[in-house]
């Protein structure tokens, strides 16, 4: 009778049963769950408002690259416990390589600032965004122009500033004031133009001067597109009035000469001989009186 060898018997420390990719595979799911469980707990009235840095480390881990996050570190832990059946030192070491660049890739995620894309129509975030919009808009078609109009009342008063500016200075006021009889502009009539000259009449009664004052320059150095608007001229004649006074802004001062060169105005021609007569800096009294004798001044060439 033939007897057949018996089988090898297994190393003590085999892992016969794959236990490495179940245990990945419930960390992986283990974790979120726990997480998620965890935050409702603490979002209970009974334990009160939770310390400034674990609603922070919730609420990233619960965004959208949390959840990736957390399953790669649960993956991570997972692997951590398979090491005991390795089999071998270089199978260990691999294991434990592996969990630990999964639970780093994954702590990682969790606590990154969470990043949620635009909509493709959004409003743009940040002062400096939305400037970077007045300017592409400005010489481009008047659908662009019209962008500019909301932001005319925006609560920083730098980027009502340039919107003001930018409403004086485009593509449909460039167009009308330079049109002539052999080349007439298109956008005569155009309803844009109320809308501008409405925006500007608004930012007159502006509670930060700069802007005041780029309203008026830009409604009195544009009679054509916006006609004529005495308003403007006193807001321009007032500038120069303070001009000389301590904390005066000298780039307003250039403004409002640049403007006074301008339409003909009798207050804002007073105010401009008024300012060249008291003004101690020789280049912006010259230019004073050259607005008052309607030169274009020097503000121009700066």
């Amino acid at each position: 009778m033939t007897v057949s060898p018996a089988p090898a018997p297994r190393p003590p420390d085999a892992d016969p049963r794959g236990r490495l990719p179940g245990a990945m595979l419930a960390g992986a799911l283990l974790v979120p769950l726990l997480t998620l469980a965890v935050a409702a707990l603490l979002a209970l009235p009974v334990f009160g408002r939770l310390p400034r840095f674990l609603a922070l480390l919730f609420t990233r881990a619960l965004a959208p690259s949390g959840w990736i996050g957390l399953p790669l570190l649960g993956a991570g832990l997972g692997a951590l416990t398979t090491l005991a059946w390795s089999g071998s030192a270089g199978a260990t070491l691999r294991r434990l390589a592996l969990a630990i660049a999964l639970m780093v890739a994954g702590a990682a995620l969790v606590v990154r600032t969470p990043y949620f894309p635009e909509a493709r129509n959004a409003p743009p975030r940040g002062s400096r965004a939305r400037m970077d919009v007045i300017r592409r808009s400005t010489f481009h078609s008047p659908a662009d122009v019209a962008r500019i109009l909301p932001y005319t009342r925006d609560p920083d008063p730098i980027v009502r500033q340039q919107a003001v500016l930018a409403c004086g200075v485009n593509v449909i006021v460039a167009g009308i004031e330079g049109a002539t009889a052999d080349h007439p502009s298109p956008f005569v009539g155009l309803p844009l133009c109320d809308s501008l000259r409405t925006r500007l009449e608004a930012a007159l009664h502006d509670s930060v001067e700069d802007v005041r004052a780029e309203a008026a320059r830009a409604l009195w150095k544009a009679p054509r597109t916006f006609g004529r608007e005495p308003a403007a001229a006193e807001t321009l004649a007032a500038v120069l009035d303070r001009a000389l006074r301590p904390g005066a802004v000298e780039r307003l001062t250039w403004l409002a000469l640049d403007a006074a060169a301008g339409a003909p105005d009798a207050r804002l021609e007073a105010a401009a001989a008024q300012f060249a007569a008291a003004c101690p800096d020789t280049e912006l009294a010259r230019a004073a009186r050259r607005a008052v004798k309607g030169v274009a001044p020097a503000s121009s060439e700066r």
